[in-house]
Order: structure tokens, then C-alpha cells, then sequence
């Protein structure tokens, strides 16, 4: 099982243990389907950490590094898959081309992106848009066997419009022999989570990080605009080994989000995720 576990500190008389169980997934063992498959691109090549799932329900999966996935649909689900990966165009498969149990490849298309004309000053430097000063109060982290399914992060807004130049996350420590962050930057409207990249983020994360603080950067403009709430994500898409990767505990409004089903839960506290950017 891979969960998110929350434990705050002793200072403030509080401790919690959560397993969020609407990020995990389980399957009865009756007349399943058992879908192996292959995420390719337009040219072939391997796309990874691709989004596989059901819409709205329990079964979902993300595709590995080399875009190779299997996927068990339990007895009575006859919807369409479907592909999300941020910097293709969705896809759906039927049901009755993925109940045949035959070797599945999925083709996805680029997406058509408009690229956004950002001008920053010189004298504009990057400013921390979220997270500081920040009052710690524990630990969290992800854990368990690799699921790929959950991520979390902050919510935020600013008065004005802001580029985003960098993502900073602190370690406390990682049990794993190594694992693959990924992130992602989501407007909130309404009830809807819209994520605004068109690009990946990743970072690769092993035990020598333990303790410290690390940053990355989008390869692209990403324009957070003024008065429009934002919620920045960090999730695990890879491991190896079994262990778990341990975050500061920060008080802040976060959503625990689950990226193939898109279902979520807002909590209090959230990983130490601070959010810089050059005014426009």
C-alpha cells in the first residue's frame, strides 16, 4: 500500500496519523482483467509517467519510466480507459479494445501549445510568492510500496501577476535506494483542478539528500496570475526499494490530491514547499 503519513511534533500537544484512504486502490481477486501496455508518442518513442485510469473510480495506474504499464480492472468495469500526461493531448480506449486481453499500445498526441510572451524587468528579482515563514510542526511523507497515484501541495494566491522561476522543497530524509518527484502547478477554479504545464518537472531523490533543501525550475513560462488561487504539487512516480520520503511538516491549506482519479482531501498541513517568481 502507498499512503501519505502525517505525524505533528510534541510542542503542540497534537499527533495525528492519517492514511488518506481516498489516494490508495484495491481490487477483489474475482474474474479480473489484466491489461499490460505501452505509451508511445507520435514518433514512437516511450512516454513515462503517464496517468492511466478509470474516471471517477477506484482503478488507476501510472505508466513507468520507459511508458510500459499494468493495470488489473476488477469484474463489471466496462468504461473507457483513460491517458493523461501533461504534455499530450488525452486519450480514451474503449472497453472492448482493452478487454481482449491483448497487448495494449497507446499512441498520444502532442498537445498544440500557444507559448506565452512574458516580460520581466531587470530589476525584478525573484521574490518568494508561498512559503515563508511558515511554522513547522512535524513530519510528512510518502511511504510504502509504489503506487504513483497520490501528490500534495499548497494552496496560495497573490495580488499580482507573478512568472514562476523556481519550486523549492526541503528533505528530511529518504528510505528508499532512490525515488522520481514529479511536480505540478494547478489553478483552481471552482472545484476543478486545471494544471497549467505543459511540461514535466522531475527530480530525482536518494538517501544523500537527506537534510537538504533543493530547487527546480519549469522550462517553460508558467504566469500566475493575480487573485486566482494555486495549489503546487509534489508526488513520487518511481522508486526503488521499499522505504518512504520525509518532508517538514508545514501548517498551511494543501490538497492531497489523487493524480489518476483526480479525487482529493484538503488538509491543515502540507510538505515545506516554497514558490518563487519574478513580478510582470
Amino acid at each position: 500500500m502507498f499512503t501519505l503519513f502525517i505525524k505533528t511534533n510534541k510542542l503542540i500537544g497534537l499527533a495525528i496519523y492519517a492514511i488518506v484512504s481516498l489516494l490508495t486502490f484495491s481490487f477483489s481477486a474475482s474474474a479480473q482483467t489484466t491489461i499490460k501496455g505501452h505509451v508511445v508518442n507520435e514518433r514512437g518513442e516511450n512516454i513515462e509517467y503517464v496517468n492511466i485510469g478509470i474516471e471517477e473510480d477506484s482503478v488507476g495506474v501510472i505508466s513507468d519510466a520507459n511508458g510500459h504499464f499494468t493495470l488489473t480492472i476488477p469484474a463489471g468495469r466496462k468504461d473507457d480507459l483513460s491517458f493523461t500526461h501533461v504534455s499530450y493531448q488525452s486519450a480514451k480506449i474503449p472497453y472492448q479494445t482493452y478487454a481482449t486481453n491483448n497487448p495494449l499500445t497507446v499512441t498520444l498526441h502532442d498537445k498544440v501549445v500557444a507559448l506565452t510572451e512574458v516580460v520581466v524587468g531587470k530589476k525584478n528579482a525573484p521574490r518568494t510568492l508561498s512559503g515563508k515563514s511558515w511554522v513547522t510542526i512535524g513530519v510528512v511523507a510518502f511511504q510504502g510500496k509504489y503506487k504513483g497515484d497520490a501528490e500534495w501541495g499548497p494552496i496560495f494566491q497573490n495580488r499580482k501577476d507573478y512568472l514562476l522561476t523556481d519550486i523549492l522543497l526541503s528533505i528530511n530524509s529518504c528510505t528508499y535506494e532512490e525515488c522520481m518527484l514529479s511536480f505540478n502547478v494547478y489553478e483552481l477554479q471552482g472545484k476543478q483542478f486545471v494544471n497549467i504545464m505543459n511540461k514535466p518537472i522531475y527530480k530525482k531523490i536518494t538517501p544523500a539528500d537527506d537534510g537538504t533543501q533543493f530547487s527546480v525550475s519549469p522550462e517553460e513560462s508558467i504566469l500566475l496570475k493575480g487573485k486566482k488561487k494555486y495549489c503546487i504539487c509534489v508526488g513520487v512516480v518511481d522508486t526503488k526499494g521499499e522505504g518512504g520520503i520525509f518532508f517538514p511538516a508545514n501548517y498551511k491549506s494543501s490538497y492531497a490530491r489523487n493524480a489518476v482519479k483526480g479525487k482529493m482531501r484538503k488538509l491543515p498541513i502540507c510538505p515545506s514547499i516554497v514558490v518563487k517568481g519574478c513580478e510582470i
